[in-house]
């Protein structure tokens, strides 16, 4: 009798562990699940631009495939492990602090990536530490023509936690010389200067200002930056939540640093008057977090989508030489009462 109460034990225990073990299996689908449903990469389209680590390992293939590490600097992240044929891209190779960190002329441009091999009919994946490295550089290739950019969703971290090795040694590519396209190219998605967005301004006057900074930023309780001297906005920007800081998209991106799905934060744009049916600009302090939410929107369909470079640096130093002429919000614009109005 008791032989068969134990065996009887047994078996209910069997039960209960497979059940167990069936429901800590469907727990960790569903898990995984959510995660991916959060993600911005899924079923990738050719005419994506974010892209996932598969899609990347068998882009390496193809000899029309370049990839760029993006970085400021040298390359202190490249010389510790790149990518399989990536070469670095200094950012100041596109910008520099005497063009007030604007992007360079089209033909300066255009040089750089000549230098690395980089045509209109090139293959491009772009990859950072930073997304929005990333994005900067993945930008003034659209912007001067190149027909296919691409950007490592999740970048180096990404790569790396796929389980892929990196390799190490200065990539040097080959030069080209001909761009195979007048440039820039797309012209259009770039307001440059505080000059530039006044005139878009003039030709639009619904265009939509919409500034990806911090709250902090935005509000006016800080520059962001130390070599920006005066903290606000321009007049009648309104607020695109994107950053908890002058240095992160935080609210683009999730916790592993994938782009997010972006349903929820394009509603919380909508309150701002943020749509896609409509002309928005993007900005920051200096460009580099309005890309990633440039070619989010651009992902998602958004037809008339552009970037205001010059950002708020730009806007300042125009601001401090002709106040009348660009003018400056600081506070909160949906509190009229206690919103500062610098002219």
């Amino acid at each position: 009798m008791k032989k068969k109460l134990g065996l009887s034990a047994v078996i209910i225990g069997l039960f209960i562990l497979v059940g167990c073990q069936q429901k800590s299996k469907e727990t960790t689908e569903d898990s995984q699940k959510a995660v991916e449903e959060q993600r911005l990469v899924g079923d990738i389209q050719e005419d994506d631009v974010f892209v996932d680590v598969s899609w990347v390992k068998k882009a390496l293939a193809d000899q029309k495939t370049i990839v760029l590490e993006a970085s400021y600097g040298e390359g202190e992240s490249y010389e510790k492990g790149h990518l399989p044929k990536a070469l670095h891209m200094d950012t100041m190779e596109i910008e520099t602090e005497e063009s007030h960190w604007n992007i360079l002329e089209a033909k300066e441009c255009e040089t750089a990536f000549l230098a690395k091999g980089i045509t209109k009919d090139s293959q491009l994946i772009v990859y950072s530490e930073d997304i929005n490295a990333a994005a900067r550089v993945a930008f003034v290739a659209y912007w001067l023509g190149v027909d296919n950019v691409k950007i490592l969703d999740g970048g180096l971290a990404a790569w790396q936690e796929a389980g892929n090795d990196l390799e190490k040694g200065n990539e040097t590519g080959k030069k080209a010389t001909e761009f195979g396209i007048a440039v820039p190219a797309r012209p259009e998605y770039l307001i440059k200067t505080a000059d530039d967005l006044l005139a878009a301004q003039a030709k639009n006057p619904d265009l939509v200002l919409a500034s990806i900074r911090s709250w902090e930023e935005f509000t006016g309780e800080t520059s962001g930056y130390g070599y920006i001297e005066n903290a606000g906005e321009p007049l009648g920007a309104v607020y695109a939540k994107s950053s908890k800081s002058s240095a992160d998209v935080a609210y683009l991106v999730n916790a592993d640093g994938t782009i997010k799905e972006p349903t929820a934060i394009f509603s919380e744009w909508q309150d701002w008057g943020i749509t896609p049916d409509k002309q928005v600009a993007f900005y920051c302090g200096t460009g580099w977090r309005a890309a990633t939410a440039f070619f989010i929107c651009l992902q998602k369909g958004w037809d008339n989508v552009q970037l205001y470079d010059g950002g708020w640096y730009d806007w300042d130093l125009g601001h401090q030489k002709d106040p009348s002429n660009y003018p400056v919000q600081v506070g909160n614009p949906r509190e009229p009462e206690t919103l500062e109005i610098k002219k």
